[in-house]
């Protein structure tokens, strides 16, 4: 199949690597001319890439997410697709029937991963506390003889920090102030210059509300351990200090079984792949399955190999077609009251429906979808509902034909480098719809958000509300729980903005450019402008490829990692 080519603006402290890679990918020909094109130059470069339309796909790299706004094309739905990787850390969990030797080799090596494959850097490392001592002892040995030099030298396993990142020495204080054990290798002798060094450190004896966890794994604002605010152990739901940690450093936290290491990596932030060492198997693929990321590894630590999947995601796609105008759009749509106590109400009920509506199999969701079908055909509608018989019959047909989707949807076994993989799509939450004039709200795409374990929220005009709320009826009645579904009037203007302020897990846009802005958008991971046409006419079927593309906006991949015995 036709690659990608791509085009690389770096700034000029990070650009003579990428220069490099860029001299050594021509050389032999290793790539053809201009596949590969490397462009150091001043922030504002960037900004240049919206005179180019040729340009369908932009991944930001290294910089904050409130700076997305400095490449937008007038609004979430303009554009190319624009996203930036989450990246993150892993959480490792050691169970008392691990090789514990070959568990301490690889959380070692990790923790000398360089900070692009992990950059918010810090591994967490969960021990049952039967083998915490033992794996802490061997923890201490493995991270004494990591090597550290230059790291153009093939022997070299830990580098310099890279530039522009702060040193992790004032985190390691507050662990020491707050009565935590620091081990740290000694520093060997480094060249001149080698103050970007930092030791390999193993953090161990820390609460799970301690501050110097926080800033290893948090983010401010960010529901926290034990449902405790993140800001709840200094008065303040902001954090003065970096968020990030980078360098080579874990931190060792003692749990007393799997379900306790299950509750625990999953309310911590900021996490991108699980790993679980057991040599029980089984409690090992089941661990690993329970835990909410997006890639859990089984006996094996690396970089997730689906870790670059998990963008957040605004624009447009290549296959669909931008809206053409001459100058961008204002990004700018402002709310008299920002304050909404009832659509936070919906979508904190959403959030708690979630996990039981989103765990149930596929059948049991299939059920539902028929039953509410079933009882459309027997609701009296009225004339302010707005349906006529084409829209009412493409809902039923909708529902149907998403429900026999749930009950066949599974996985796939994947052949990947060191091993085999199951890919798995797995519900993305809370889904906020939002739908402004001029467009009428589609109830069909409520269908397979719903068929896939999603709870929705939607903000719909008047108009629309009343044939959305009989759908909830017929489906709360065949079995949805209550806060699944929830429907809310809006405006014609700044619907999606309302629902972006209360940070769903998703949000679709059905209006066009006036129902979100970039300041309440780029707090969502994923957002997305629903074409118009998507669903074909009234009494038709789906256009091509529609459902597929559905499928992967309602859903997040998931990756069960088994290393070994692979290619």
């Amino acid at each position: 199949p036709t690659g990608n080519t791509a085009l690389v603006l770096s700034p000029p402290a990070a650009a003579p690597p990428l220069l490099l890679l860029g001299e050594l990918s021509g050389e032999g020909a290793a790539l053809p001319p201009g596949v590969l094109n490397i462009l150091a130059g001043p922030p504002g470069l960037c900004q240049a890439l919206r005179d180019h339309p040729e340009v369908t796909s932009v991944t930001f790299l290294g910089a904050p997410q409130e700076e997305l706004q400095a490449l937008v094309w007038g609004s979430p739905c303009r554009g190319p697709r624009l996203g930036s990787p989450q990246g993150g850390r892993i959480v490792v969990i050691v169970l008392d029937s691990a090789d514990l030797d070959s568990a301490a080799t690889a959380i070692a090596a990790a923790a000398a991963t360089p900070l692009t494959l992990f950059p918010l850097g810090g591994c967490v490392v969960l021990a049952q506390d039967t083998v915490a001592a033992a794996l802490e002892r061997r923890l201490q040995a493995r991270l004494g003889g990591l090597r550290l030099g230059n790291p153009m030298d093939p022997k070299t396993e830990v580098g310099p920090l890279p530039p522009g990142t702060h040193s992790p020495e004032k985190v390691v204080q507050e662990a020491q102030e707050e009565g935590a054990q620091v081990f740290q290798a000694p520093l060997p002798l480094l060249p001149e210059g080698g103050l970007r060094f930092y030791p390999p450190t193993l953090i161990s004896g820390v609460a799970l509300t301690s501050r110097c966890l926080r800033e290893l794994v948090g983010a401010p604002g960010r529901a926290g351990l034990a449902g405790v605010p993140w800001g709840a152990f200094q008065g303040s739901s902001e954090c003065p200090l970096p968020c990030q940690a980078p360098g080579p450093l874990l931190v060792l936290l003692p749990v007393r079984g799997p379900t306790e290491a299950v509750a625990v990596a999953s309310a911590l932030p900021q996490t991108v792949a699980a790993a679980v060492w057991a040599q029980d198997i089984t409690v090992a693929l089941d661990t690993a399955d329970r835990i909410g990321e997006s890639c859990g590894i089984a006996n094996g630590l690396c970089s997730p190999p689906h870790s670059l999947q998990a963008l957040r995601e605004f624009g447009c796609p290549p296959w669909e077609q931008p809206p053409k105008v001459d100058e961008p759009l204002s990004s700018q749509v402002t709310l008299d009251d920002r304050g909404d106590p009832e659509l936070a109400q919906a979508v904190a009920a959403a959030r708690g429906a979630a996990s039981g509506w989103g765990r149930l199999p596929g059948a049991s969701r299939a059920q539902v979808l028929r039953g509410a079908s079933a009882a459309l055909v027997r609701v009296h509608k009225t004339p302010e509902d707005g349906d006529n018989g084409d829209t009412d019959r493409s809902l039923q047909r909708a529902l149907l034909r998403w429900a026999a989707h749930a009950e066949r949807a599974g996985g796939a076994v994947q052949e990947v480098p060191g091993g085999r993989a199951l890919v798995t799509r797995r519900p993305l939450g809370v889904l906020g719809v939002a739908c402004g004039s001029p467009r009428p709200l589609a109830l069909e795409l409520l269908a397979p958000a719903l068929a896939l374990g999603n709870c929705v929220v939607v903000v719909a005009p008047s108009g629309g509300v009343g044939a959305a709320q009989r759908l909830r009826k017929a489906l709360v009645a065949a079995g949805l729980p209550g806060g699944a579904l929830t429907v809310l009037p809006g405006s014609s203007r700044g619907s999606g903005s309302r629902l972006a302020r209360q940070h769903p897990d998703g949000l679709w846009l059905c209006g066009g450019d006036t129902d979100c802005d970039w300041d309440s958008a780029v707090s969502v991971p994923r957002v997305w402008g629903v074409p118009a046409g998507l669903l074909g006419a009234p009494g038709q079927d789906p256009r091509p490829g529609a459902e597929r593309e559905l499928e992967l906006r309602c859903t997040r991949s998931h990756c069960l990692w088994l290393p070994g015995g692979g290619p």
